[in-house]
């Protein structure tokens, strides 16, 4: 056997493409932080952008960036519309979860109260997709999405 045969998946009537892969998860993956969510009106964005900011990114460009692979936006403010992350920070300040100062983004106590609410459920959501899946198969499965990604032209920071 050539070593093409050996590297290049199956492509039988009822094989699937990687990227058919990708985008069913990632597809099914949001539909059950939807559910999470619902509840609290919130999105799986707003979860994100929530994280963002409490791991200590407090600019909103910088969390706008953080978070651009899963917006598909590119970072930065967006011709006067502000950034892909605008609308779910608007709505957390309002729900008075993060505030808005010279010094920056910061989650507030009532925010940190929510985020522990919702963890449970989010921890609940994220074990059910590695469900029967072993710590070396999920590590292997991320880095080789990591160096598909690093093939394509992506490296960290990008």
């Amino acid at each position: 056997m050539s070593d093409q045969e050996t590297t290049t998946p199956a492509t039988g009537p009822v094989d699937r493409p990687i990227g058919y892969w990708l985008k069913l998860v990632d597809r099914l993956i949001d539909e059950s932080f939807d559910e999470v969510f619902h509840r609290s009106g919130l999105t799986r964005r707003h979860w994100q952008v929530l994280n963002t900011i409490r791991e200590g990114v407090s600019e909103e460009t910088d969390v706008d960036g953080v978070l651009s692979p899963f917006t598909g936006a590119s970072a930065g403010p967006r011709h006067g519309a502000g950034t892909a992350v605008t609308a779910e920070i608007d709505d957390l300040v309002r729900r008075g979860w993060v505030t808005r100062s010279d010094t920056g983004l910061t989650v507030t106590v009532a925010g940190n109260h929510a985020y522990h609410d919702l963890l449970d459920a989010v921890s609940t959501s994220r074990e059910r997709v590695a469900e029967g899946i072993s710590r070396e198969e999920y590590a292997q499965t991320v880095a080789t999405l990591e160096h598909m990604a690093r093939n394509l032209g992506w490296s960290p920071g990008a």
